[in-house]
């Protein structure tokens, strides 16, 4: 297609294939850090500023989008700024400010940076259906390469287990566990993001009506299934269950199930039994090596913290420079120290009070986007949305117990918050689809069937003013 037939706000070819690379890179790690402040680093910290393939694929399609303002290809539409972000984001940039090592502050306010753009390209370039269906399959085949990678490393066996594989910038982890990391350096890292972008995936499976498609999405969440659960990482199981059971319950309410989705599901379920008694017997009933009990004193080490400067906090990135005077005291001094695992208390730490609600407030508006976009009564827009409320949701109750403020980590988040912010501008435009046949949807491939098809035509010879010949 030439660029004259192209029709209005349509992602060009080549906007497509930078749009690809910068979803696909961001589990793989093509990038390098300047200025590393490794000492930190080894403590949790954003330690330096972050130059990736995939910033410099978003900088490239800002290019383009500019290009097609100035050759008048696209008309101007209303702007989604997302308020939140912009009022988190300047927390972050006012803590600055306040922090002993300013540096960190910086380095993370540049990933931010970077995690906002990839959201408003998304929230404001993409305009059609087609170009989030493209999107959304992007992200598909991210779920299934890191999920095939996961299962070939279980497949290898112990012999794998501790070792690091590097080919050029990539690295391939297995934990000495045998807990599975693929390219993402850490099995949590890992679990947390196959999860989120699992439950952006399921909705568009359930509702796609090309069977090709269909299949191919199938696949990607099977592997990216499988891969999640090898990395035996508890709060990305429970995002995932929690995420898929409301969102199954939800369009079982409306009549929007397919049937034969219900059949996969059980298979499914029965086919999981394995890693999942794996998990159960490795990371509940045999302990884990300490890792909750590490939480605890980090969690008390923090809210010793937080009273020394509760509103504007001690500077973003600087959260393990803030807690070590309380961690160097009596009552903690034997206890391994790192930065705070849940980010909620890093936040508050590092951002203040203010910092923190306006982290909240972006959640909330992601979740909120969702909802209306379910609420608008349309076949495929509202489960994506759906599945992106309860893809942040999920992802919001992880955050009790983790970190996630790694590159992969921070900007998947930022993305899937302009899938549904995009999710939501289609839904309030696009006019509510009917509610699907029973035969539609018990049929795999989502087409009507035989008699739906008779009786759709006669309605339609009936509002004509004819009748067929008897």
């Amino acid at each position: 297609m030439t660029e004259s037939e192209q029709p209005e706000g349509r992602l060009t070819l080549f906007e497509r294939a930078l749009l690809a690379v910068a979803v696909w890179e961001i589990p793989f790690g093509i990038d390098k850090y300047y200025e590393y402040a490794e000492s930190h680093g080894n403590l949790g910290a954003v330690a330096g500023y972050s130059v990736s393939l995939a910033s410099i694929c978003v900088a490239a399609l800002y290019v383009f989008w500019f290009m097609g303002f100035v050759r008048r290809r696209m008309q101007p539409q209303k702007t989604l700024w997302g308020i939140p972000q912009l009022m988190y984001l300047s927390a972050v940039a006012l803590s600055i400010l306040a922090a002993e090592v300013r540096h960190l502050a910086l380095c993370d306010l540049f990933l931010l940076l970077q995690a906002y753009a990839i959201f408003f390209y998304v929230a404001n370039r993409i305009r059609h259906m087609h170009d989030l269906m493209f999107l959304v399959a992007c992200l598909a085949v991210g779920l299934g390469l890191q999920g095939l990678i996961m299962i070939l490393q279980k497949a290898m066996g112990p012999g794998l287990y501790g070792e690091v594989i590097q080919i050029s910038m990539i690295k391939f982890i297995v934990w000495p566990d045998g807990r599975t990391a693929g390219t993402l350096h850490s099995a949590v890292l890992a679990g947390s993001w196959l999860a989120i972008l699992w439950l952006v995936v399921l909705p568009v499976f359930m509702t796609q009506r090309d069977n090709w498609l269909q299949w191919g999405l199938g696949v990607c969440l099977t592997l990216g299934l499988f891969g999640m659960l090898f990395t035996q990482t508890r709060g990305a199981v429970f995002t995932v269950v929690f995420g898929a059971i409301l969102l199954g319950g939800l369009m079982l309410t409306r009549g929007w199930l397919p049937t034969w989705f219900i059949r996969l599901a059980a298979v499914g379920a029965i086919l999981t039994l394995i890693p999942l008694a794996q998990i159960l017997q490795n990371r509940v009933l045999q302990g884990d090596e300490g890792s909750a009990e590490s939480r605890v004193h980090l969690t008390a080490i923090a809210l010793e913290t937080i009273p020394k400067s509760p509103i504007f906090g001690h500077g973003a990135g600087n959260c393990h420079v803030a807690c070590l005077p309380v961690a160097n005291s009596a009552a903690f001094r034997s206890e391994w120290y790192f930065t705070v695992h849940c980010k909620y208390l890093v936040v508050w730490i590092e951002t203040g009070i203010i910092g923190l609600i306006a982290f909240g407030l972006v959640l909330f508006n992601g979740v909120r986007q969702g909802v209306v976009a379910w609420s608008r009564q349309h076949r495929i827009l509202s489960p994506l949305g759906m599945g992106c409320a309860a893809a942040i949701v999920g992802h919001s109750l992880h955050m009790f117990v983790d970190i996630f403020n790694s590159r992969p980590q921070v900007q998947t988040l930022w993305l899937v918050l302009g899938v549904v912010a995009l999710t939501y501008r289609l839904a309030i435009t696009a006019a509510p689809t009917s509610v699907p046949s029973r035969g539609e949807l018990s049929s795999p491939t989502g087409r009507s069937q035989p008699n739906d098809r008779a009786r759709l035509a006669m309605g339609r010879l009936r509002r004509s003013g004819s009748e067929p010949l008897r």
